[in-house]
């Protein structure tokens, strides 16, 4: 008993040879996307000011150490699992409104 899929193959294939200009789209390596710019909140600010403080009265030194004991105590409270969420109503993006990844 013949195989109806071989009709339908033989067909495909006198299309194909019909259309020898016809070919797949490039493919790139790399996207046109840009990278978004991070939103800048009120709070990295405030981040921003804190450490110019930090480094106008102790040095970039002791900045830098003082800056390091406080992420080592970040992360020891995220690993804790004591992290706390994100305020919503800084979960959404000020110019379009969409909630953030």
């Amino acid at each position: 008993m013949p195989n109806p899929n071989d009709a339908i193959d033989v067909a495909v294939e006198a299309r194909m040879a019909d259309n020898k200009n016809v070919y797949p789209w490039p493919k790139s390596g790399a996207t046109d996307v840009h990278t978004p710019k991070p939103i800048t909140r009120p709070c990295d600010w405030s981040l921003i000011s804190a450490v110019q403080h930090l480094e106008t009265q102790l040095g970039t030194v002791e900045a830098y150490n003082r800056l390091c004991a406080v992420a080592e105590r970040l992360r020891a409270q995220i690993d804790a699992g004591n992290a706390k969420p994100q305020n919503p109503l800084y979960a959404i993006d000020p110019e379009g409104g969409s909630p953030l990844p």
